[in-house]
């Protein structure tokens, strides 16, 4: 309890210091972790340290990485650096297969570093590793980003690094102004579900879902847009919409919002509770239809498992989720690049442009699939 009460009190002393002394403090701590640092010796031992006792999405594109390796032939450690990027942690350390950061540091291997933590959580990695455990080390960051127009404190990061990964063209494009460092796309490596969606609105209800996290920007995720789709696509009776929140303690605000719009519209509900992967396969399985009408993305995870799971997907057609959205069953929706107005949160002050979607042209999306589907349904003549 004294050590969530300290980092509580630490965050909100961070929040309130102006951005150059934040970035100021990042940067000089940094060089003095890392440099002079002489060229790394490789290894074939590869660590993965990311948020594995999280549910977001960039703790299961970290499983999804870690996998992928494994199954190459490589030797992977899986280190958890969850409270080190001050996130919830959900998960018992037992359960992900992973060993704390204090534990990996104390065994003292030659490997490579793959953080999968975007700044400034990627520098209070460095932080806590140090300069003396980081000498000898190859530093990959696998970095996922929103926007085309990347933060100052991204720029000072790069100086660290070995190599660049990233899960889609959008971010590679987006990085590449940046540094003449390799930047490679590594798509999330999913595979093919056991499971797969074959009956659609058996009862002639469509179903809809849209899955995200309330830590990752709620304007971003932008679940009121798909709110109003699915309220201008059907009459009352012929849908249901099911939203599943990850994180609702990260924005109670914007959560008590959404709670009262979908209170409005009927047939809509929210999941907040946390779901094993079981579940999770239950919920996409249950539903006809995956909405998501963000405003950007820097690869999709969920859009992308949906269409997987054989379900429809409707979603912008903007940044990330453009590498795979020419799957069957994908319909990108029409949009308009807009000014970023935000003054909280990583894209403070950014003058970037993100996507409008198109929110009526997505509510005819909706409806055509709908009658797609119970064509389907109708007997022979």
């Amino acid at each position: 309890m004294l050590r969530q009460n300290l980092l509580f009190f630490m965050k909100k002393i961070w929040k309130k210091l102006p951005a150059k002394a934040r970035l100021w403090i990042l940067t000089v701590r940094s060089a003095t972790c890392l440099y002079p640092r002489p060229t790394p010796t490789c290894a074939n031992r590869i660590a993965i340290l990311a948020a594995f006792r999280s549910c977001n999405g960039l703790a299961q594109g970290a499983k999804f990485y870690a996998d992928r390796i494994e199954r190459e032939g490589r030797i992977v450690i899986r280190v958890d650096i969850t409270k080190i990027m001050m996130q919830h942690p959900v998960l018992p350390l037992e359960k992900t297969g992973a060993i704390s950061l204090n534990e990996f540091m104390a065994m003292k291997l030659q490997c490579v570093l793959v953080i999968h933590a975007n700044p400034p959580q990627f520098h209070l990695v460095l932080f806590k590793m140090g300069r003396r455990f980081l000498l000898d080390k190859k530093i990959i960051a696998y970095w996922a980003w929103e926007l085309e127009v990347i933060p100052d404190v991204w720029l000072h990061a790069l100086q660290y690094l070995d190599a660049i990964e990233v899960p889609s063209t959008f971010v590679r494009n987006a990085l590449l102004p940046y540094t003449d460092k390799d930047i490679v796309v590594v798509p999330h490596s999913l595979g093919s579900p056991s499971r797969h969606k074959t009956a659609f609105a058996y009862d002639g209800i469509v179903r809809c879902l849209f899955i995200f996290d309330m830590g990752s920007t709620f304007v971003r995720k932008n679940p009121m847009a798909a709110l109003e789709a699915f309220r201008l696509a059907f009459k009352p009776g012929e849908a249901r919409m099911t939203f599943k929140v990850s994180s609702p303690q990260a924005d109670c605000e914007n959560l008590k919002k959404l709670e009262q719009a979908c209170a409005q519209v009927p047939g809509v509900s929210i999941i907040t509770r946390t779901l094993e992967d079981s579940a999770l396969e239950e919920l996409y399985l249950k539903h006809d239809v995956y909405l998501s009408l963000h405003r950007s993305e820097g690869y999709g995870l969920t859009i992308h498992e949906a269409l997987l799971y054989g379900l429809y997907a409707v979603a912008t057609g903007w940044s990330g989720n453009m590498d795979y959205m020419d799957m069957p069953k994908a319909f990108a929706v029409p949009y308009k690049l807009v000014p970023l107005q935000e003054t909280n949160g990583a894209f403070k002050g950014l003058k970037a442009l993100w996507a409008e979607a198109d929110v009526k042209a997505a509510a005819d999306i909706l409806r055509g699939l709908r009658l797609e589907i119970l064509a389907k349904n109708m007997p022979d003549a």
